[in-house]
């Protein structure tokens, strides 16, 4: 399967799973949102290259989508999450993917220093505990693991702000820079690499197929404008998410 027959699969995935009454998938209904998720799966994978690696744990992998890609490139990957989504078992591809379901939103059930890398692709935006979610984190992580921070929300997005006035926004927690770095460190974690996400939108909640279906023709366009205007202020300042690359000291 090619990176484009990748991003179709996906794309399949989410109309099948609307199809069937999942609300929260909109974000994977379209090329341009699917490429977000292919695009994060190939950079975890350039830092869990080689043999010697230690499982990568997919914290809140929800229908498990990013872990679907993982095993496709020969990680060894744990999926887990406290919410059970019932629909799952009528996506194919994503049907019989092992997850771990926990009953404790903040504990995790593996040992201390267990995994060498942990992934939060849209997740910590939406926990109770940030401090007891990234301390649970810290501990099951092996010293000098890494922490993925993917698709957290900028506190000063045009999107976001838009989103909160059409009363769509689902994320009740917005970050910058500053507080996030600030709350890594207050658990063991620096931060190797942090970037700006979205300028341009991907997932276009609330807009009809059609839009999305053609937006989504043009996901390589949109990319590669995207990836420029992400590093020109202070249009960059207003982009829809931040992310970041954190290792555990």
């Amino acid at each position: 399967m090619n990176k484009h027959s990748e991003l179709e699969a996906l794309v399949a995935m989410g109309r099948t799973a609307k199809a069937a009454g999942a609300a929260d998938m909109e974000h994977l209904d379209g090329l341009s949102a699917a490429y977000n998720y292919v695009r994060i799966a190939d950079l975890i994978c350039a830092y869990n290259k080689g043999p010697g690696h230690l499982p990568i744990l997919d914290w809140g992998c929800g229908y498990g989508q990013v872990s679907w890609l993982l095993r496709r490139r020969g990680l060894d990957v744990l999926s887990y999450d406290v919410e059970q989504r019932l629909l799952r078992d009528s996506i194919p591809g994503l049907d019989s993917l092992p997850v771990v379901y926990g009953e404790d939103p903040v504990e995790l059930p593996y040992e201390s220093n267990r995994f060498g890398s942990v992934l939060s692709v849209g997740v910590l935006e939406h926990v109770s505990d940030f401090h007891g979610s990234l301390s649970e984190i810290s501990r099951i992580l092996c010293p000098g693991g890494v922490l993925f921070v993917f698709m957290l929300p900028n506190k000063y997005s045009w999107a976001e702000w838009i989103a909160d006035r059409r009363g769509i926004s689902a994320h009740p927690y917005k970050f910058t820079f500053g507080c996030i770095t600030e709350l890594l460190r207050r658990h063991r974690f620096a931060i190797d690499k942090k970037w700006r996400r979205n300028v341009l939108p991907r997932n276009l909640t609330g807009c009809s197929p059609w839009t999305k279906q053609t937006y989504g023709r043009f996901y390589r366009v949109v990319e590669s404008v995207d990836q420029v205007l992400t590093f020109i202020p202070p249009i960059c300042c207003l982009s829809g998410a931040i992310e970041i690359v954190a290792r555990k000291q």
